[in-house]
């Protein structure tokens, strides 16, 4: 299962995404696009103009949902484009799950969390060739070896939790107030 989930606005790009899964074989995956938006209504349009594609729809979910969410895909995309996410928490929540992502290269938190090919996927924010190419790769490389970069996913994601995150901001402020 292929899994967007976030606002269905123009920025997060889950057109792109869905036309990206829509150039798949039948049968290669599910695409589950989880929110609600502007771009909803054009989405759902645009799935029922392709009605032998596994495309499904889930509403809105309030932040206690949504590690049900993330657990319902193999596979996270976050494709928006321009400077709109600068980090992506929602990379975080998937991969604390052991769910490898796919994100584009202005998703702030990949260059931390997302080495091409062994935690995830990256592509260039707007290149939708290249978001199709990945998206084929990242389905080929989970089947032939999920547990592999569940793994590695696991690993990477350990140094990020709360109090890691907070205990460096701690540091960061220490260091730039000169002491009394």
């Amino acid at each position: 299962m292929i899994l967007f989930s976030g606002k269905l606005v123009p920025r997060k790009q889950p057109g792109a995404l869905l036309e990206a899964f829509l150039s798949l074989p039948r049968g290669a995956a599910t695409l589950l696009l989880a929110g609600d938006g502007e771009a909803k209504a054009s989405l759902e349009v645009r799935a029922a103009q392709a009605p032998d594609a596994d495309v499904r729809f889930l509403p809105f979910a309030n932040q206690s949902e949504m590690p049900a969410r993330y657990l319902l895909g193999d596979l996270f995309v976050l494709p928006s484009r321009g400077h709109s996410e600068t980090w992506g928490l929602a990379v975080n929540e998937a991969m604390h799950l052991g769910v490898p992502c796919l994100v584009s290269d202005v998703v702030g938190c990949q260059r931390d969390l997302v080495t091409d090919g062994e935690t995830g996927w990256v592509f260039r924010a707007g290149d939708q060739a290249q978001l199709v190419a990945k998206l084929r790769e990242a389905l080929a490389a989970l089947a032939a070896d999920r547990d592999r970069i569940k793994e590695h996913v696991a690993q990477r994601i350990a140094g990020y939790t709360y109090e890691q995150t907070t205990a460096g901001l701690l540091q960061a402020v220490a260091a730039a107030v000169p002491p009394a």
